[in-house]
This record gives structure tokens, C-alpha cells and sequence, in this order.
């Protein structure tokens, strides 16, 4: 089977690679370059306002830290767990209990920091309903022996 191996003409090929070329160039200044001195000025002055107005807004007070100490603790507790639920090796369930023992020890110690200051302020538990859940788990663990 024969195949068309037919080339374009000379003419063709110039015609195609004068219309790839740009029909007109793009002005060497763009608009942004002509601002005047004053205008520059200002624009200056908004960016440092702006600049300082983002350091504010990222500043954070004592109760801000603290309560992100607190929320990535009771996160790592979790994960700790779940990590000590998978692991079969004893070495490391032993790291990873001590890591979970250490972590859930500083998770509360940021609570009581925080408690302390009025930061997170709790109620305390009336000694029935403390009676009552204690009734609760000792029967859910006697059912769970059986």
C-alpha cells in the first residue's frame, strides 16, 4: 500500500510562519508604571497600615495558647489510644502507654492552668450524680467479667 508523502509547497510553509508571529507587540510599560509619586506614597502608607493590622490580628493572648495547648493534648490522647489499640509489639505498646500516660498528664496540667485562671471554668459535680455514675460503670464492668 502506497502512502502520500506529498510536501507543502515553500510558499505554503512561509505563509504559515509569518501568521504564528504576533500581528503587534505589547507596550514595553504597563499601566501600573505611570502611577504618580503621590499615588505611590499612599499605597506605601496602606501596606504598612495593612502589615500592622495583620501583626494585631495574629497576636495571641495567654488564654488563646493555652487552649491550643489543651485541644492539640486531648487530640494526641486520642491518637495515642487508637496507636496503643493497633500496636502488637510489647517494646512499643510500652512507648506508646507512656507516651499516652505522659501526654494525658500535660493535657491536664493545661487544664488546670487554665481552670486556675477562670480560662475554663467547670461546676462541681453534685455527690449524687458523682454516686450514680460510679453505680453505672462498677455494674458495666461486673456485666463484662460474666
Amino acid at each position: 500500500m502506497a502512502t502520500n508523502t506529498a510536501k507543502k509547497p515553500a510558499a505554503a510553509k512561509s505563509a504559515t510562519a509569518k501568521s504564528a508571529k504576533p500581528q503587534s507587540k505589547a507596550p514595553a510599560k504597563s499601566a501600573a508604571c505611570n502611577c504618580s509619586k503621590n499615588t505611590q506614597k499612599s499605597t506605601t502608607k496602606h501596606t504598612k497600615s495593612s502589615a500592622e493590622f495583620a501583626q494585631d490580628m495574629t497576636k495571641l493572648d495567654d488564654k488563646a495558647i493555652i487552649s491550643d495547648v489543651l485541644s492539640s493534648h486531648k487530640s494526641l490522647v486520642k491518637l495515642y489510644g487508637t496507636a496503643l489499640c493497633e500496636v502488637s509489639c510489647e517494646k512499643l505498646r510500652s512507648l506508646v502507654g507512656s507516651q499516652l500516660t505522659e501526654c494525658a498528664k500535660d493535657q491536664f496540667d493545661a487544664f488546670l492552668y487554665m481552670n486556675e485562671r477562670n480560662m475554663y471554668p467547670t461546676d462541681p459535680a453534685p455527690s449524687a450524680k458523682v454516686q450514680k455514675a460510679k453505680d453505672k460503670f462498677c455494674q458495666q464492668k461486673n456485666q463484662m467479667k460474666k
